[in-house]
């Protein structure tokens, strides 16, 4: 009636113009282009810099310069409150690609500026004629244009923005309530009366500042002091700068991101005391302490004083899809340990608020790390369906649980992306903190929610703002949720607490699928593919270094360098780098990285092999072949030796050799045993061909003795016959390795995203340009067949072998296209409403139908070496080498190959690309047919070394170490972190409960079982070189061998 509520915002907007009562605006700067360190210091001699006057304008593309000028505060300014003002023209655009500044005052760095942060304080009571040197170490942005440097040095009143922040957190929070809600009513009747007893008529005079200090002193008393209450709804904030490690920027600029927006939180701590803030990725503090140590130890004494919280766990944000179950190991170990080592702290909390769904393998992972509590707030982006809980019980693939929470701050007033979704960057106002409550679903589990609040991506954490609405909301305003600044750690305890016991808290078991950003399987496939070979190879150089260490050869365990190798493949994995979403200069740095890993990890490998086969008893020359899987297998070597010369094994039996297109010799490697080596003599004789493979062509057929495949005139196979079980494969009328290329036009992201409707068109690629035999013998038949599609050129080798049953896929594509998404489709006849998809440590089973939403949501999962349809008795498993995105439906098995975005990276995918995937049919399921062994052969070939005669120590055939039993995966055989013993690590993959025995090569004084961080648990009874031990279903072991 009164128009209260609009009378009280326009007497504020008339107290936040006069916040500033005055100004002089900095009209000139010398200013260099270029980074180079050293330019702060105050002495420094400038005069041949360019000069800057205001008005002109500066910036471009990924661009550094530095600004240097000196202010003398004149004598109106004297005593009161200076500032110092920057603003670029570009304020209310997104922090993350716009300019951002180090600030140094008289040499000394005070914090980071950015669109978000704009001031400084210069002097709380200033001197006249007191002089402070200006220096701003400025980065353009990754946006390009050019952009304005307009500062000032202002006089701050302190009492006029105590009024401000007073009237408008009450004013902000009251406006979220009904207009009868009486909690309003009240919150504008003592505003009301505080904006009435100011006196406006001239600004700054006396009258005007008792009436300030008495309309803030009303405030507090009557209004803070009395109204406000301890509401038992309490949104527990902790300040955080969610940092993408890399994205649309490189690392380059994320180490000026980190230390910018951590001097800047440690510059409001001190105007801030009760300001806490929480950051997890050790990577980022690494980066701090080697590039601004002076800074890094400031925030070690914020951690003593208990005010800076580094938790997370992990290394840094990893990906939890394509990762291997190893890596999320190693992302903790080494994070956790970083945390430990660095600054006393055990963490306890898995941060990952932005990564692109989970993993089932995740919960028992973080149990057996000691880490108590998983958080993010991704899932919140689901396409389809809204999860319907955000704090509940995660059980994993073993069934081990995890108290999960999701965090819940938004805007009700304001939705993005969907209606549902929540951010780990949230606003510390009154609208994202009424917000947060207002979306929690288990408000009768618990009173509290949690907050995460800040500027991410280099803006610099939370603002002045966002801590002095803090300061009011503290108070207990009505209406909205009482603020607690604290850590995130006290507040998941205090959740455990209201409800790890309750009956009703809910559960949500197995994987946290994120309906959204599928396209991140495929998106830039070579990190992908190096990701893997990374993984398997450096999990070799252990094997193989262990090896080395325990047999007595007087060479150091390299830890040093393998460790620096997994850093830098963990820092690869980071949620924007692995799954392909970043810039294209990303991956450029990203190359020249993995080949470090490549060249350093090869080097370390085959020195081992050699000091290995050193050691062996060999009476003649010998072809050394060497297995770094857990259990004993066949497969193909290649191996370099001459044409007349021949192979035999221990039993004196020839070996069937063939030469490849390339002038290699391969050969069948029989029963190499786990983890170990065994070795071939060669003899003089001439390679034996055998035509144990025939080729026909007329009509196209290839035929070995386990299947017979026939083509029609494209290549595409129309038949695919088990001759074991006399059983067609295919299905009746449908073709089979079809290359089928979709429009891939995503509405939203695009390197991120596969929208369902891509289906709706799509193109076979059959334009055979030419067809071949390249290979023809006893050991395997290799058909050449060319395609052109487009601009793009499609080599694919079809290889059949004479003892595995298992055909092969191997391609080299020179791809050229643009936001064209590329599958092989295999419609097999198998009836079965479920398939089964290997993770990490384990697997999974997903619909082949879409009955629900939670189902078609699901169109494209997330798989790692294969994928398996089965009936009882017969299945076909769908293997590959470094791919990850699978789609099955109705008997459709679907590999995706290739994706090739245009944004962030116009380039992507666009490069020439070498993998394998293999069609496994196998009697039985994918467990009686070996599908997991299968599936590790193919991504883990054997090695093979030619060592000369000589008498050693070793035997010419043994094992490191070995299983009896096969559904127990020997994944890791490394020396410990902290000692020379040895860490063994297995997993079992059939969901059996198993006894078993492991047989290391020699006798052992002491087994401990550990859990991932290696730390000991309970001793295990060892007899001579064997120890038993009982495995449950899908179940992590980790054991500590003294040698």
């Amino acid at each position: 009636m009164y128009f209260t509520e609009q009378k009280i915002k326009r007497i504020l907007h008339d107290l936040e113009k006069q916040i500033y009562p005055d100004s002089i605006q900095i009209r000139s700067y010398k200013m260099k282009k270029g980074h180079d360190p050293g330019n702060e210091c105050p002495d420094l001699d400038v005069s041949q810099w360019d000069d800057f006057h205001a008005g002109s304008r500066w910036g471009g593309r990924d661009m550094h310069y530095w600004f240097r000028t000196k202010v003398s505060i004149p004598e109106k300014f004297h005593g009161k409150t200076v500032v110092y003002r920057l603003e670029t023209g570009r304020e209310g655009q997104w922090d993350a690609l716009n300019p951002q500044f180090f600030i140094y005052v008289n040499g000394k760095l005070i914090q980071g500026l950015d669109v978000n942060h704009r001031e400084i304080e210069l002097s709380r009571s200033a001197v006249v004629g007191e002089t402070y040197t200006i220096a701003l170490n400025a980065y353009s942005g990754t946006n390009d244009g050019l952009v304005e440097l307009r500062s000032q040095i202002a006089v701050l009143d302190k009492e006029t923005e105590k009024l401000y922040y007073n009237i408008k957190v009450p004013l902000d929070a009251a406006a979220l309530l009904d207009p009868e809600d009486i909690r309003k009513i009240n919150i504008l009747k003592y505003l009301d009366h505080a904006v009435n007893i100011l006196d406006l008529r001239k600004p700054y005079s006396d009258n005007y500042y008792r009436s300030i200090l008495s309309a803030n002193e009303y405030l507090e008393s009557e209004f803070y002091g009395k109204y406000c209450t301890d509401d038992k709804i309490t949104a527990w904030c902790v300040g955080h700068s969610h940092i993408d490690v890399a994205w649309l920027w490189r690392l380059e600029q994320t180490r000026e991101k980190a230390g910018r927006s951590f001097s800047t939180v440690l510059n409001l701590m001190d105007d801030y005391p009760e300001y806490i803030f929480m950051s997890s990725q050790p990577q980022l503090y690494q980066f701090v302490k080697e590039d601004y140590p002076e800074l890094y130890e400031k925030i070690r004494e914020r951690v003593k004083e208990g005010r800076w919280e580094p938790e997370g766990a992990m290394w840094l944000e990893a990906d939890c899809n394509l990762s291997s179950g190893e890596s999320l190991v190693r992302q903790i170990l080494f994070g956790t340990r970083f945390f430990e080592r660095e600054f006393g702290v055990k963490n306890k909390i898995l941060w990952l608020p932005d990564v692109f769904g989970y993993t089932a393998a995740l919960p028992q992972i973080l149990k057996k790390s000691g880490i108590e509590f998983f958080v993010t707030s991704k899932i919140s982006w689901n396409e389809y369906n809204k999860l319907p809980y955000d704090t509940f019980l995660w059980v994993g693939l073993d069934g081990t649980g995890i108290l999960t929470h999701f965090l819940t701050a938004c805007s009700p007033n304001k939705k993005w992306l969907h209606s549902h979704s929540t951010t780990y960057n949230a606003n510390l106002s009154p609208d994202e903190i009424f917000g947060s409550w207002q979306r929690y679903q288990q408000k009768s589990l618990h009173n509290e929610v949690l907050v995460s609040y800040g500027f991410g991506d280099g803006g610099g954490g939370p603002t002045k703002e966002m801590l002095e609405n803090a300061r009011r909301l503290q108070k207990g305003i009505p209406g909205c949720p009482k603020v607690k600044l604290g850590k995130s750690l006290e507040y998941l305890e205090r959740l455990k607490e209201n409800t790890i016991n309750n009956p009703r808290l809910p559960k949500w078991v197995g994987e946290l699928y994120l309906e959204y950003h599928r396209g991140t399987y495929t998106s830039m496939a070579r990190n992908k593919k190096y990701n893997r070979k990374s993984e398997f190879l450096l999990q070799d150089v252990e094997w193989l270094s262990s090896f080395n260490h325990v047999i007595g050869n007087e060479v150091k365990y390299p830890a040093e360098t393998i460790n620096k190798c997994w850093e830098i493949v963990l820092l690869n994995q980071f949620h924007d780098i692995l799954p392909g979403s970043s810039i294209k200069e990303v991956y450029e740095d990203s190359f020249e990285q993995y080949q470090k890993v490549f060249i350093k990890g090869q080097s370390l490998l085959q020195a081992s092999i050699k000091a290995i086969a050193e050691k062996m008893d060999l009476p003649r020359t010998s072809v050394v072949v060497m297995n770094p899987l857990g259990f004993a297998r066949s497969g193909i070597v290649t191996v370099d030796i001459p044409e007349n010369r021949g192979l035999s094994d221990a039993d004196g039996n020839e070996v069937l050799l063939q030469r490849t297109d390339s002038g290699k010799t391969i050969f069948y490697a029989d029963n190499i045993p786990s983890k170990g080596y065994k070795a071939y003599s060669l003899i003089e004789k001439t390679c034996v061909q055998d035509p144990g493979i025939k080729l026909q062509m007329a009509p196209k057929e290839l035929e070995n003795r386990f299947f017979v495949i026939k083509f029609d005139d494209e290549y595409n196979m129309i038949s695919l016959l088990d001759k074991r079980s006399n059983r067609e494969v295919i299905r009746k009328g449908c073709r089979a390795n079809v290359l089928q290329a979709f429009e891939d036009k995503p509405f939203n992201f695009d390197a991120w995203d596969i929208n369902i409707y891509y289906q709706d068109k799509m193109w076979e690629i059959n334009d055979v340009t030419d067809a071949k035999i390249t290979e023809n013998g006893p050991v395997r038949i290799s058909l050449q067949i060319k395609r052109k599609f487009m601009d793009s050129v499609i080599c694919q080798t079809i290889i059949l072998y004479n003892d595995i049953p298992r055909i092969d896929f191997k391609n080299t594509i020179d791809w050229k296209e643009k936001q064209i998404l590329l599958k092989t489709a295999f419609p097999v006849d198998i009836h079965s409403d479920k398939a089964s998809y290997d993770i990490q440590f384990g697997n999974v089973e997903r619909p082949t139908h879409w009955n629900t939403s939670w189902d078609y949501a699901r169109f494209e999962v997330c798989a790692h070496k294969w994928a398996d349809l089965s009936e009882d008795d017969y299945g076909v498993s769908l293997l590959n080498d470094c791919k990850y995105g699978y789609d099955i439906r109705d008997g459709i098995m679907r590999l995706t190959l290739l994706k090739s975005a245009i944004e962030p990276n116009p380039d992507a995918d666009r490069e020439i690309h070498k993998f394998t995937y293999s069609l496994y049919p196998h009697i039985g399921g994918w467990r009686s047919g070996n599908t997991v062994q299968m599936a590790y052969s193919l991504n883990c070939p054997l090695y093979s070394h030619i060592e000369e005669a000589h008498s050693g120590s070793l035997p010419s055939e043994m094992s490191l170490a070995k299983i009896n039993r096969e559904n127990i995966i020997l994944e890791v055989i490394k020396k410990a972190e902290d000692s020379d013993d040895i860490i063994i690590r297995l997993y079992e993959c059939y969901n059996r409960r198993t006894k078993a025995t492991l047989e290391f090569f020699r006798e052992f004084s002491e087994v401990h079982e550990c859990d991932l961080l290696e730390n000991e648990i309970k001793t295990v009874p060892v007899s001579g070189k064997t120890f038993e031990f009982e495995i449950m279903p899908y179940e992590i072991k980790t054991f500590k061998l003294k040698i």
